[in-house]
């Protein structure tokens, strides 16, 4: 899409499991011009968006987690295994941001993650950073020979 950034076209979901906050952050992106953005509440919502494909990037706030996405402990969250076997990556929202709980969220498999009280604005830079780095590993990975 010559011309156009690469982010504007970008299908993002925003995962709230606390309710109607969902389509509030989803606005908020939106006004910001990702015109793609979608609330849902709940794990089948976004387990319908990654099925038919039309989801680029997942964020995802930690508060209210189901068990199978808090781990068994408490300080570890894993991303949505739809989303993990997709490939797609997840931006998570720490509500008590800490060094080691980002490092665990990384190595959970979190491809970013950020304060809850994040703007939309370094939350719509982010969502657009995970989109380069997606576009340039696929592109190493469409120039790599065959083995």
């Amino acid at each position: 899409m010559a011309g156009v950034k690469q982010i504007q076209t970008a299908r993002v979901v925003v995962l709230r499991l606390d309710g109607a906050e969902a389509e509030e952050a989803a606005a908020g992106l939106k006004r910001l011009g990702l015109p793609h953005v979608f609330g849902v509440t709940s794990i089948a919502e976004l387990s319908l968006h990654i099925s038919d494909n039309k989801v680029d990037v997942i964020v995802l706030a930690d508060r209210h987690l189901p068990p199978d996405l808090a781990g068994e402990a408490e300080a570890v969250v894993r991303p949505p295994a739809e989303a993990v076997k997709a490939g797609i990556p997840c931006l998570l929202l720490l509500s008590s941001m800490s060094r080691a709980g980002a490092r665990a969220a990384t190595a959970a498999g979190f491809a970013a993650v950020m304060a809850a009280d994040s703007g939309p604005r370094l939350i719509y830079r982010r969502v657009g950073a995970l989109m380069q780095r997606v576009r340039r590993l696929g592109r190493a990975k469409a120039v790599e020979p065959a083995v």
